[in-house]
């Protein structure tokens, strides 16, 4: 067990940027050397320091996982927490555990906070609580965050592969109300408008409208220091996926020497998005750069941490290059078409409780049927897939399901149907 001690007079704030590895940050910092991030490095005031996961394997390391290590210190084997609604027991968390050493604990955005902590309203060490985004429930902590927090979920619960700008306006839209009576509350600040800008004009300028997606970070880290600086926490944490998903979109074209295969994608590509990670870095490095501007951070130790870092896949020469995308849009049809199947199969009534994940994982709980057969119902599930022509792998552990549907992978059916036709198949399934 990790044993934590934290002095009277110690504060730690700690950045979790998903998946980056120590040698992006170098690489970047040697590209960029008027960065906040290189300034630190030339003072000494910037360490790197690198840890090894053995308890499993390279090829299985997955963020829910390794996050549910890294936040409790246990092994995978221990925690058994894989996909992010399997079950992991709050009190062994981290930021709970510095709590019940009568320390004060901010958290925003960190995977597996939505397994919310028992006392989050009664315990006056919990300062400030934003939990990451599969949870069904809309609960922070303070209250008057709630709508951002809805609007979140909304947002990433809607995202696919690829920034559908309609869908993301209409969303926007529906809160813009409560944005317009607080926009505080939503993250809106100078430093955050200015970097909003910043994101609006690289995607004008590298013509790529996915890079809207990092405008998520400014708004989150301006609702941070602003929480920060009310409440001074002993530890906190803020979590961010904007780097990582850059990485898993455009490390081709930011180090194609790591692929043999060097014309997967077209020269044009490559020279629009090659700078596009280290856009994504910029964000992080504007962040730090901020936050030294004021008093309260200066004497603070800040770590800038990830539970695995992202490489190339070296599978990724022989992969196949989808024409289009994927995933379950209307949950009820679906859920309504699965539950009439099984019925129809086997004569039984299930309700399945839907469990956020990260498409294209779909979690579902059954804890509260706790005499029914979960084999029986993996197989029943398989067989509904089957006879809809689609491939689908199914994990079981204790009482949760989690399907993983990826149309993107599954080349028989790109094959087989054009966008427009798999539309017209499958849209009666809410798929």
């Amino acid at each position: 067990m990790r044993k934590i001690i934290l002095r009277n007079t110690l504060k730690l704030i700690n950045l979790e940027i998903n998946e980056i590895k120590p040698s992006l940050l170098i690489d970047y910092m040697k590209e960029n050397p008027k960065s906040n991030l290189n300034k630190l490095k030339e003072q000494k005031l910037f360490q790197c320091f690198t840890t090894e996961a053995l308890d499993i394997e390279k090829e299985k390391l997955y963020p829910s996982q390794s996050w549910a290590s890294f936040n409790t210190g246990k092994r995978f084997k221990d925690h058994k927490c894989y996909w992010y609604s399997d079950f992991l027991n709050p009190d062994d968390l981290i930021w709970s555990k510095i709590v019940s050493l009568n320390k004060t604990v901010g958290i925003l955005g960190s995977l597996h906070s939505s397994k919310y902590p028992n006392d989050l309203f009664s315990n006056k060490n919990w300062e400030f609580y934003l939990p990451d985004c599969f949870s069904n429930k809309n609960i922070t902590k303070p209250k008057s965050y709630i709508s951002f927090q809805d609007l979140n979920n909304k947002l990433v619960g809607s995202s696919a592969r690829k920034t559908s700008l309609l869908k993301l306006l209409k969303t926007i839209a529906k809160f813009s109300l409560k944005f317009i009576s607080n926009p505080k509350s939503f993250g809106i600040s100078k430093y955050s408008t200015f970097s909003i800008f910043k994101i609006i004009y690289w995607s004008f300028k590298y013509q790529n409208i996915e890079l809207i997606r990092m405008a998520q970070f400014p708004l989150i880290s301006s609702i941070y220091k602003n929480l920060f600086l009310k409440y001074k926490p002993d530890y906190s944490t803020l979590f961010s996926n904007h780097v990582a998903g850059n990485m898993h979109r455009y490390w081709y074209a930011y180090k194609l020497s790591d692929f043999k295969n060097k014309n997967k994608y077209p020269s044009r590509w490559i020279e629009k998005n090659k700078d596009s990670i280290f856009c994504s870095l910029q964000l992080l490095d504007d962040f730090i750069g901020n936050l030294l501007t004021f008093n309260e951070f200066k004497n603070i130790p800040i770590l800038i941490t990830s539970s695995m870092g992202q490489e190339a896949n070296p599978k990724f020469d022989k992969k196949y290059i989808s024409k289009y995308d994927g995933k379950i849009s209307n949950m009820e049809l679906f859920v309504g078409y699965l539950s009439n199947y099984i019925f129809q199969k086997h004569n039984l009534k299930i309700k399945f409780k839907f469990e956020r994940n990260m498409a294209p994982q779909y979690g579902f709980n059954f804890e509260d049927q706790k005499n029914l057969n979960l084999n029986l119902v993996v197989d029943a599930i398989y067989l509904a897939f089957n006879d809809l022509g689609l491939k689908v792998s199914v994990d079981k552990f204790k009482y949760s399901i989690v399907i993983t549907l990826d149309p993107y992978t599954d080349i028989d059916l790109q094959n087989n149907y054009t966008l427009a036709e798999a539309n017209k198949r499958y849209n009666k399934y809410g798929i």
